[in-house]
């Protein structure tokens, strides 16, 4: 073995005799470096990143559970295994040294054949463990790349069903073919987000984002979301909402948004026939400005058994923030929910009787911003959406509303997208304009002038930040031309990132109808000026 294959030792011990001995014991198969005290030992560590430290406890000044205490404060040595090794050898001090998390104990007087195998059989470990962690990025790299690419390809299955959903004059055999696509196209959807938010929680960067927001938009969008995806199963959908909850509260409603989408999705699926019923109420008050909502998702479906609870709930109140592919019990959408709860600081409930349905309760702390309660006047006109929505079943989903004539720029370089988006706009009767990359949407722009501009962020030559901030170098007009922009990309910190190159929203792919119907009413001017809608 050369030297630059070996693997590296530090040897950390203040009797130079112990430290020559254990260079001569292990020095033909590993690289040998010194320190005879903690101080030194802890910047050689930083200097040369060893495989393993040996360690002895007593020294002087800084002895070996100070000095093992301080490199697992340090970020880039906390994970190299240190071994004590030491005249110490009760068995207080042993527990004291494992306690600490040394990767071994070893006492002298030693056998050069047991420090040989122990020093072998730790390095083999780290080596195995570095393999296992270059593999889970490679899957993660991969399951990332794969959750990237499936989703344009996905854009055009959902939103080209659901454009001929609305056209009138396909039979209703035909309508029910694309609703049973855009409905599976949903589920893979469902799936992609899924994965995407396990590799968040497999590497423990799932996060939350609190903003302010609107309490009734935020029960009204989970309620649609819903109801739409399960319009066609024999279930009644009931709403109950607590009239005293704050009409603004602080917290991360997109993820509340999402584990409740999860409870719902759950309570229709298992549901034949029957009902489904979301309750939202205040449960208490504090005076550290916090309010605790209830959130119950209740359904009559076919219910678990009581093993089944437990084992769940277990599962639930075990959780480490370690969920993995491979937890079939819980599965990905219930280890989400888990993980969310847990990052909430929130509480899960659990009843349920096979053959009868179940309740699925989260209780949920929120910051309170001092706004009026929601009132009955809210809450009747969250009721009567339920009701009108059901009635109007089967008729067009979006409620369209009439928006004055403009032109529209879409910018991206797969030509399925910029068929997508465009059918899409063609329901607005505007003026549809189209360009398959940065250099193109530019040129087009000196020539004309856009009311909105749908900005793809991942294309060939200028990406959509680089278009965007050469849009704006422009001037005049496109100064304060209003920029959406359109990516695949749906990761925490990416919508920030756009906004603050000159953006001004943004939208995940596939491109949500309800989503688009909202942009166009937020950004298309209303008249008047168009060159200062988007202020």
């Amino acid at each position: 073995m050369d030297g630059k294959s070996k693997h590296s030792l530090l040897i950390v011990d203040d009797e130079s005799s112990n430290l020559k001995v254990l260079s001569y014991i292990l020095g033909k198969e590993y690289t040998i470096y010194t320190a005879t005290n903690g101080v030194s030992a802890i910047e050689k560590a930083k200097e040369y990143k060893p495989d393993l430290i040996l360690l002895d406890i007593v020294m002087p000044d800084m002895d070996g559970y100070q000095t093992l205490t301080s490199l697992k404060k340090c970020d880039d040595l906390k994970k190299i295994p240190v071994v004590f090794i030491t005249g110490l050898d009760s068995d207080e001090d042993e527990e004291k040294g494992l306690s600490l998390e040394a990767a071994d104990y070893i006492t002298k007087p030693f056998k050069a054949q047991i420090v040989k195998l122990r020093v072998r059989n730790q390095i083999m470990l780290k080596s195995a463990v570095r393999t296992a962690e270059k593999a889970n990025k490679s899957k993660s790299v991969f399951l990332a790349k794969m959750s990237h690419e499936i989703r344009t390809p996905l854009n055009a299955v959902l939103n080209i069903s659901a454009i001929n959903l609305e056209n009138s004059r396909y039979p209703v055999e035909a309508k029910e073919a694309f609703n049973m696509i855009h409905n599976s196209g949903g589920l893979l959807l469902e799936i992609i987000n899924g994965i995407h938010d396990m590799l968040k929680i497999e590497d423990g960067k799932l996060e939350l984002v609190p903003v302010q927001y609107n309490t009734a938009q935020f029960i009204r969008d989970t309620i649609l979301l819903n109801v739409i995806k399960y319009e066609n199963k024999p279930i009644e959908f009931s709403l109950d909402v607590d009239e005293n909850i704050p009409s603004e509260l602080f917290g991360d409603d997109c993820r509340i948004k999402q584990f409740l989408n999860n409870l719902l999705s759950n309570a229709f699926k298992y549901t034949v026939s029957g009902d489904v019923e979301l309750s939202v109420s205040l449960e208490k008050t504090d005076d550290e400005g916090t309010v605790m909502l209830n959130f119950s998702v209740r359904d009559t479906g076919q219910g678990m058994t009581s093993e089944q609870v437990e084992k769940l709930m277990l599962e639930y109140k075990n959780f480490s923030g370690e969920a993995s592919f491979t937890n079939e019990s819980a599965g990905v959408g219930m280890n989400i929910l888990m993980e969310l709860i847990h990052l909430m600081k929130g509480d899960l409930k659990i009843k349920s009787k096979q053959g009868y349905g179940s309740t699925f309760t989260v209780l949920l702390p929120q910051g309170d911003v001092g706004s009026p309660a929601l009132g009955m006047a809210a809450v009747d006109k969250l009721k009567t959406l339920c009701l009108n929505y059901r009635s109007n079943a089967g008729k067009s989903n979006v409620e369209r509303q009439p928006i004055p004539p403009g032109k529209v720029l879409v910018v991206d370089d797969v030509d399925i997208n910029l068929y997508v988006v465009k059918e899409m706009l063609s329901f607005y009767g505007l003026e549809i304009d189209l360009a398959a990359c940065g250099d193109e949407a530019v040129e087009k722009a000196k020539k004309d002038k856009y009311d909105l501009i749908f900005m793809d962020y991942i294309m060939p030559g200028m990406d959509g930040i680089e278009t965007t901030i050469k849009l704006r170098k422009l001037g005049g007009h496109y100064g304060n031309v209003p920029i959406i922009a359109l990516t695949a990309n749906a990761v925490s910190g990416v919508k920030e990132m756009f906004l603050t190159n000159g953006s001004n929203d943004f939208m995940t792919k596939p491109v949500d109808m309800y989503e688009l119907d909202r942009m166009l009413k937020k950004w298309m001017p209303q008249g008047g000026d168009k060159a200062n809608a988007a202020e």
